[in-house]
């Protein structure tokens, strides 16, 4: 809920003042987004335990990708400049 509250005002500051007026809730996005779902994935293979490491199911594969997206963009200290 916190992630889409904040997605909505950057929206809304976006449109009202700019992409340079919403720069700090921008980075925060890059920031906290690609941590949170990282973490919910993390809580996620260890509810499937091995299950969640095999192929069988999708959480390995969605963990790699959701970790990327950590990095795609830079790494989060570019971000918390």
């Amino acid at each position: 809920e916190q992630l889409r509250l904040l997605v909505l005002k950057t929206a809304w500051l976006m449109d009202t003042v700019g992409n340079k007026g919403a720069h700090t809730e921008i980075q925060a996005i890059k920031i906290a987004t690609p941590r949170a779902v990282v973490d919910i994935l993390d809580s996620a293979v260890q509810l499937y335990g091995a299950g969640g490491v095999s192929q069988d199911f999708p959480l390995a594969e969605l963990w790699a990708s959701a970790r990327t997206l950590r990095l795609a963009d830079g790494p989060d200290e570019v971000h918390q400049r």
